[in-house]
């Protein structure tokens, strides 16, 4: 018996130092490739590699001259002293004749929309240019993101380089494309010319707007029926009486025609509604850094959680918003909301030390038309670094009683399940109703150990169970599918 443990204990042992050994592998091979893809700037002014060529031609032109004595080895100094100059002038004759010029299709456009876009390099002079380096921001061929990349060229008098091409992007976001900085060079490649130009469109990839189809308990672009009501508001296509009118009363509401016959001011009244309201808070945090570093998951799990998330999210609110009388508000973590913070309050946290925090994005949408002016703000959103949790936004709700939540997240883990069932203490009324839900995007195709799936699919089942048993509405869905979308506004 002792001997079967130990040697179940030997085998454990080594498949531990096995996965160990791949986890570093892939490690190295991460770093490795950030490294490579790093670009090295240069000074404005700056000496090849080739400068020591000519160091070794100037040393044998003296050496030379001091040796004959001549008429032709003093030429030939002199011309070993005088080249340099010649080429470094050359060089900078590059400041008046080259050029670049930058053009995207368009400045927002629909994520798996292709766009097209063209970089130039242009030689305006009569003088060659053979050897010019440009460091270019283009979409990569997966449609990732954009990378900065060093595209080497030869201008011809009068003659141009042009990259032309259409970019298609799977992931929303910010993106530029464009020329950061050109490098020009001399016949001879002693002399290098930095060129900064840092022009740079940007792009904003904007979300789709899905109707999301998933598969088994509940249809996640269906909001739910049981939500508590609560009057919030008037429906003005119901008129109720007309009265005559009181101070604090609203101009618009006077009924100018029967005004004008009964020569006193009549208001039109309308009617009191039942509407509900729902919050929306989006998980926008990188759930996957520290994993992407054992080489167990795809690279961009991070972004496609995250379009998964803002996607799931809009379908839910264009679902909300469609029926009637509800009232959405949307919140979720942006840095670009801390950004507002005056200067003077940014100084002071700077002086005593203090870390600017995250900010929060509140938004109150009553109509698609709410709606449409929240979609660019919200679509083209950052990730943040993950330690925020969505659930600690209902804290910025002001009002507690009558809210349905709804929770979209990437990730399942212990922390999360953990602060929702402690604030079932606070929110007893939304539970009772079933006004807590939560809806999982499962990344689980983005995992590439078989070993590491096996375990997330168990632990997503585990938690799933443990949150609808305390009374969380729970929707999990794997994919996000197109099916009669409509595309308007920004986003067309």
């Amino acid at each position: 018996m002792n001997a079967v443990l130990e040697k179940q204990k030997e085998l454990e042992e080594k498949a531990r130092k096995k996965q160990l050994k791949a986890e570093q592998k892939a490690l190295k091979k991460i770093q490795k490739d950030k490294k490579r893809a790093a670009l090295r700037s240069y000074p404005t002014i700056s000496l090849t590699k080739n400068a020591v060529w000519y160091i070794v031609f100037f040393l044998f032109a003296l050496l030379f001259t001091q040796a004959l004595r001549s008429t032709l080895s003093s030429v030939l100094f002199i011309f070993a002293m005088l080249f340099p100059v010649l080429l470094f002038l050359y060089a900078l004759t590059s400041l008046m004749f080259v050029s670049e010029s930058n053009a995207v299709g368009a400045e927002t456009v629909q994520k798996e929309t292709p766009l097209p876009y063209e970089i130039m390099i242009a030689n305006n002079g009569f003088l060659p240019y053979p050897f010019v380096d440009a460091d270019i921001c283009y979409p990569s061929a997966d449609g990732v993101h954009c990378d900065l990349k060093r595209v080497s060229c030869t201008l011809s008098p009068m003659g141009t380089y042009r990259i032309r091409d259409n970019a298609v992007f799977h992931y929303r976001g910010g993106y530029e494309i464009g020329i950061r900085d050109l490098y020009v060079y001399d016949a001879l490649k002693i002399f290098r010319i930095r060129q900064r130009r840092d022009n740079l469109r940007p792009v904003f990839v904007m979300p789709r707007r899905p109707i999301l189809i998933t598969e088994g308990e509940g249809a996640a672009s269906e909001v739910n029926t049981t939500e508590v009501r609560n009057l919030r508001g008037t429906d003005r296509t119901e008129l109720t009486e007309i009265k005559e009118y009181r101070m604090g009363d609203g101009l618009r509401d006077i009924h100018w025609k029967l005004s004008s016959k009964t020569q006193d001011l009549m208001v039109k009244h309308y009617g009191m509604n039942a509407c509900r309201s729902i919050c929306f808070l989006p998980d926008l945090g990188t759930r996957y850094t520290d994993l992407l570093k054992k080489g167990l998951y795809e690279d961009d799990i991070n972004l496609c959680s995250a379009d998964a998330v803002v996607e799931m999210t809009i379908a839910l609110m264009l679902s909300a918003l469609r029926g009637a009388n509800n009232v959405c508000s949307l919140l979720w973590y942006d840095r670009r909301a801390a950004d507002t913070v005056p200067d003077s309050v940014r100084e002071e946290r700077r002086r005593n030390g203090e870390e600017m925090p995250m900010g929060y994005a509140a938004e109150v949408m009553y109509n698609e038309l709410d709606f449409e002016r929240v979609y660019p703000y919200f679509g083209t959103a950052e990730l943040h670094d993950g330690t925020l949790s969505p659930a600690s936004l209902a804290r910025f709700m002001t009002e507690g009683d009558g809210v349905s939540y709804y929770i979209v997240t990437s990730r399942l883990d212990a922390g999360l399940v953990t602060e929702l069932q402690e604030s079932l203490r606070d929110y007893s009324a939304v539970v009772l109703n079933r006004g807590l839900n939560v809806y999982y995007f499962d990344p689980v195709k983005k995992i590439t150990d078989p070993e590491t799936r096996l375990a997330h699919n168990e632990e997503t089942e585990h938690l799933t169970a443990q949150m609808r048993a305390a009374g969380i509405n729970v929707v999990v869905f794997d994919n996000v599918k197109m099916f009669g979308t409509e595309f308007s506004g920004t986003g067309g």
